[in-house]
């Protein structure tokens, strides 16, 4: 049998042969010390008692059970071991403890433990008056948990192995018998340690392997992990964040403000305002809402902003279906991911009840056509840049991303168009939404004018009557009558006065009514153009062009033909006659 295979734990009587050397000094007490110590190596027995201290004994070719044995052994715990030399076996005393660092140092299963105290300069504090208790890792404990002294051998590094380091101390001698289940005690670091009885002891995950180890200021207790402490809570400032976001909800408590943000707490059976409140209370609106639970009423946080799109849906305020009313329109258009961009976008967003008394169906909108015109609303209400409230001035006008024009009106409060601004500078990360009690309609665009034409005159949506049934223009202007593909057939007749439902015989005339026309006049001088359409003229299809002052040149007056003989001839020829016959008259009477 080999030395390793001796030993072994010896149970039972055993013979001991008289050639035994043992402790021979066996004046020392249980009250002369508290540890047992190797005065050949400077180690320490962890955990030994004194009865176990003082029964280390040297034996060479000793026999029992019919075997012979030398080496270093035990003969309270009966543990053997040959390896053991003489000077170390007899090597044992009974001593006063020494300080935590000294004994964690002398235990042989600390090394790391002692090297990482030296690193972050502890060990005068474990050497002090304490008293301390020290929840001790072993080396392997140490190695599982891998920490690498040499990675934190930096100003960094030494305040992270400090506060690992600490959260293994505690102010006070806690033995084990003191603890109990579910105790929790402040460690040296200020974080928690819980500690769970049962069939053992545990601190948090660790499980304590060799408890009550004395030392001269305090009392260690050996486990088999490392202990991380938990994260530190951030400390929240303003500059933190921009709005108050809640995690249980996932929703924005629009224009809160970082001291609102902070200020919800959960009370229960309080007595607020001489009532009985539980629920969730602001300290700072003073707003208390009963239906709110805990779990949500203390989820708020202060965090950066999110784009405007997750802004909008986060709101509350824009509800349609299980998404934002808002929201799901820019889905639709397939406008989410522009307004996730960089921007900065300002965006004025109709509330959910404004959508709906717009009356826009999503539905309805589902095609082609629909997503063009949903568009071109949707981008009504986006502005390129970040534009907050107090930027806005009265009269002032913004160009909108579709490219028409919003119009601001500053008094009591700020409107766009005609909606109100009903909450103001709601931050995203790329830009700001200001909400609003309407949805904007985009202004019609200004028909196109085919060239050649000043003025183009249709049919309306009744198809009984003209688009544009009273039209003034210049002289040298021209009119067009142009529709296309109607359901019914129109034309266009001058008449000669208005209220006429006949044709002026040689007035301008289209010719036989048709679904499609294009027939143009151009005025060249001043008049009114009265005309009808012939077939619905019984339904006053009428029309009206007032050409300049609208009043027609008079036609030019009827003058004689000039005479071709010499003026004041037939006068003279008459006095000639009339002398010439009172001559003949007298030569008569003579």
């Amino acid at each position: 049998m080999t030395n390793k295979a001796i030993a072994v734990i010896i149970t039972g009587f055993l013979l001991l042969s008289p050639t035994a050397l043992g402790q021979e000094n066996q004046d020392v007490s249980e009250a002369d010390g508290e540890i047992c110590y190797n005065m050949a190596t400077h180690t320490i027995s962890a955990g030994a008692s004194f009865a176990e201290c003082m029964a280390y004994a040297y034996y060479v070719d000793a026999e029992f059970n019919g075997m012979t044995f030398t080496g270093c052994y035990n003969m309270v715990s009966h543990v053997a071991d040959p390896t053991v030399n003489q000077t170390i076996c007899e090597a044992y005393a009974w001593v006063p403890a020494v300080n935590i660092a000294l004994t964690a140092q002398a235990t042989t299963i600390h090394n790391s433990l002692v090297a990482a105290l030296a690193q972050a300069e502890l060990v005068a504090v474990l050497q002090g008056a304490g008293p301390f208790t020290v929840f001790a890792p072993t080396d392997a404990a140490f190695a599982e948990a891998g920490i690498d002294l040499a990675s934190l051998d930096t100003e960094d590094g030494k305040v992270a192995l400090i506060d690992i380091l600490t959260y293994h101390v505690v102010v006070g001698s806690v033995n084990s018998s003191s603890l109990t289940d579910g105790m929790t005690v402040a460690a040296y670091n200020g974080d928690d340690l819980t500690f769970t009885v049962g069939e053992g002891v545990m601190v948090n995950d660790a499980n304590v392997t060799l408890a009550d180890v004395p030392a001269s200021n305090g009392v260690i207790h050996v486990i088999d992990k490392v202990l991380m402490p938990p994260a530190d809570e951030p400390v929240i400032t303003e500059a933190d964040g921009e709005i108050c976001y809640n995690m249980y909800s996932h929703i924005i408590a629009a224009h809160a403000s970082f001291d609102e943000c902070m200020a919800y707490v959960y009370l229960v059976d309080f007595e607020l305002n001489g009532e009985t409140f539980t629920g969730c209370y602001n300290t700072v609106t003073h707003a208390g809402r009963d239906y709110v639970k805990q779990e949500e009423c203390e989820a708020y946080m202060w965090t950066p902003a999110v784009d405007i799109a997750m802004t909008a849906q986060a709101t509350t305020i824009h509800h349609y279906r299980d998404l934002t009313a808002l929201v799901a329109a820019l889905s639709q258009a397939e406008l989410v991911a522009t307004l996730q961009g960089v921007g900065p976008f300002t965006v004025f967003a109709p509330s959910d009840q404004a959508f709906a008394e717009a009356g826009i169906d999503l539905a309805a909108l589902d095609n082609e056509e629909g997503k063009a015109l949903l568009t071109d609303i949707l981008l009504y209400h986006v502005v390129s840049g970040a534009v907050p409230a107090s930027a806005v001035t009265d009269g002032m006008t913004a160009t909108a991303v579709n490219e028409d024009d919003l119009s601001f009106s500053v008094a009591e409060g700020v409107m766009v168009n005609d909606a109100n601004v009903i909450l103001a500078d709601i931050p995203a990360s790329n830009g700001v939404i200001h909400v609003i009690d309407r949805v904007l309609t985009p202004p019609a665009d200004e028909p196109v004018v085919p060239e050649g034409c000043d003025y183009v005159v249709g049919i309306d949506e009744s198809g009984f009557a003209f688009d544009n049934t009273d039209l003034s223009v210049a002289v040298g202007e021209t009119v067009c009558w142009i529709w296309t593909d109607e359901s019914m057939a129109h034309n266009v007749a001058e008449i000669d006065s208005e209220g006429d439902t006949s044709r002026k015989m040689g007035g301008a005339y289209s010719g036989p009514a048709e679904t499609t026309v294009d027939y143009r006049i151009t005025f060249d001088e001043d008049g009114t153009f009265h005309y009808i359409c012939e077939p619905h003229v019984s339904m006053d299809m009428v029309g009206v062009v007032t050409v300049g002052t609208g009043v027609a040149p008079p036609p030019p007056s009827a003058q004689p033909e000039p005479s071709e003989s010499v003026p004041g001839f037939l006068g003279i020829t008459v006095l000639v006659a009339m002398l010439g016959a009172a001559l003949v008259a007298g030569r008569r009477n003579l």
